[in-house]
């Protein structure tokens, strides 16, 4: 069977472009149908290398996508346009609550968005803590990501 980690993880972009791909489950069907011997674990080493994010679909569920920088402008525009998300300052921090199922496509969004004063973030299914830098309050630097959100 094939062996080259590159390769693979070019069948497993072209599979998440072309197909709804809801679950690793699912993807490791596919893969082993194609001819490939992988495991759940491998496709999960995969899914985090390539930045695989779940995007909402039309049907209410969540897929895999492949998300480029302007992807990640629109991901952006999207979350903090739902109803409900929201997000509180203190300090050098930033806290944003969002739909369940959107904290790690906001978290990616932030991290491939040019913010140099994020200094770190930690998030959950719905919810995103943005650590700054101390040079940069936070509501400098949500009307930054707001401004971005808006202008792009």
């Amino acid at each position: 069977m094939r062996k080259n980690k590159q390769a693979r993880q070019q069948a497993i972009r072209e599979l998440v472009m072309q197909e709804q791909i809801r679950r690793q489950e699912d993807l490791v069907a596919k893969l082993n149908a194609k001819g490939w011997a992988v495991t759940q674990a491998t496709v999960s080493r995969d899914i985090a290398d390539l930045h695989l994010t779940k995007v909402p679909q039309s049907d209410g569920g969540f897929a895999y996508a492949v998300m480029t920088p302007a992807d990640y402008v629109g991901q952006l525009q999207r979350i903090l346009a739902e109803q409900g998300t929201s997000y509180y300052c203190q300090g050098n921090m930033v806290m944003f609550n969002v739909a369940p199922g959107s904290g790690p496509a906001l978290k990616m969004a932030l991290a491939a968005g040019n913010y140099p004063d994020i200094f770190g973030m930690i998030g959950d299914d719905a919810g995103v803590l943005v650590i700054l830098r101390q040079s940069r309050q936070a509501e400098e630097f949500m009307q930054a990501v707001l401004g971005s959100a808006i202008s792009k």
